[in-house]
């Protein structure tokens, strides 16, 4: 499940000190994306570090980190695994940040009802016309997408963001303006970094 470990991030959780984790494998295949090896190019090319592993770093970093950011790939697709890992993580007394492309939003409402997600950041990959071509894929079900939405509105109304990568001729400014309208709020804007050639 999970196949890298960022030690300490200024900048993945708003406003703490965290450690990062990237799960393997995805269910969208975004051409611009910067993990794209983990995500669906080769996961299984990179080992697979244990989640006990990850739960002994992490006591050790009790009195030096208040969180883990929970990226990927990604993070849902792996359900009740991630589910118990995420718990597992909350009892040691951290802050749960969870990054997600928003296509299962029964996976984000379990993690709120067993209250060990307390932040989550959503993708928001370009407007609805548009979505699948920019994720990858021929055909998508939007309604999940907007499912999320609402959930990280009602039941994270503090503790969310919505975030779009502008990607070159694929991402424009007035499709973003769009999303903002349908959503209702801002969307931060993350700069496009040419991705390195996977080798």
């Amino acid at each position: 499940m999970i196949k890298g470990l960022e030690q300490l991030t200024l900048v993945d959780y708003p406003g703490h000190i965290a450690a990062t984790v990237f799960t393997g494998n995805c269910n969208f295949r975004c051409p611009w994306c910067h993990n794209k090896e983990i995500s669906y190019i080769n996961p299984d090319a990179f080992p697979t570090i244990p989640e006990e592993e990850i739960i002994e770093f992490m006591r050790s970093r009790i009195s030096k980190l208040e969180g883990l950011c929970i990226t990927g790939g990604e993070p849902t697709i792996w359900e009740e695994r991630l589910l118990k890992f995420m718990g597992n993580i909350k009892e040691l007394g951290f802050l749960v940040k969870l990054d997600s492309n928003g296509t299962k939003p029964e996976f984000i409402l379990e993690a709120k009802k067993r209250n060990i997600v307390d932040y989550v950041a959503m993708d928001i990959k370009n407007i609805f016309e548009k979505y699948a071509e920019t994720a990858g894929l021929i055909t998508l079900d939007i309604e999940p997408i907007k499912r999320s939405i609402e959930i990280l509105k009602n039941d994270f109304p503090e503790h969310h963001q919505f975030r779009t990568t502008m990607v070159p001729n694929l991402v424009f400014e007035e499709d973003i303006v769009k999303m903002e309208e349908y959503i209702g709020e801002k969307i931060i804007r993350q700069e496009y970094k040419e991705p390195r050639p996977v080798e």
